[in-house]
């Protein structure tokens, strides 16, 4: 790693170090940047404990990861290094989706809403990152020739449903909108 490298490390952990209670790094494939981070990309990672959730990250089988995930409690658990990319988006709208943004995920599923310490933690996350653009899963997500056959999907929405869940009732597991705001009224109360 350059020193410019070891620098934007050393800075990026600043930023973080009152808001990341566990660094785990599990087996969550890594690799280098694609392209430079530009945003925070939120999701559910689909489970029913927070125990089983990081339990699966440190499982051989597992092939998809999040650079944090946060339990129900509040608690952020670090499971890549910030500076490299891990496979949390797949084809999206945004090119490099994995590299552009990092992953944070909220430890449920598509039926239990984000408890109210998991969404201070992911504000408090993305207001210490001070990236420009927050979005959800679900709407980056398209259809690809490498997860379905029916080209007439190819480059369309639809292919994820996380953050916002699939309540009958509509209730968000995660609001997009409603962390963009408490992100920008704690940007705004900071600076």
């Amino acid at each position: 790693m350059s020193a410019g490298g070891v620098n934007n490390q050393a800075a990026l952990l600043g930023k973080l170090e009152n808001v990341v209670h566990e660094r785990r790094h599990s087996k969550v494939l890594e690799s280098p940047l694609a392209v430079p981070r530009r945003g925070v990309m939120l999701h559910y990672d689909d489970s029913s404990r927070d125990d089983w959730a990081v339990e699966w990250f440190f499982d051989k089988r597992c092939k998809n990861g999040y650079t944090w995930l946060v339990l129900d409690d509040g608690r952020v658990i670090e499971l890549a290094d910030p500076t490299k990319r891990t496979p949390h988006a797949g084809a999206c709208r945004t090119p490099n989706a994995n590299s552009a943004f990092y992953g944070i995920a909220a430890a449920t599923n598509g039926l239990v809403p984000a408890t109210a310490a998991q969404l201070d933690s992911i504000v408090a996350l993305c207001a210490a990152l001070q990236l420009p653009t927050i979005v959800g899963h679900d709407s980056e997500a398209i259809w690809a020739p490498a997860n379905t056959r029916r080209a007439e999907l190819w480059g369309r929405g639809g292919r994820k449903v996380d953050p916002t869940g699939v309540r009958e009732d509509g209730v968000p597991i995660i609001d997009i909108g409603v962390i963009r705001a408490r992100v920008a009224a704690t940007s705004r109360s900071v600076g």
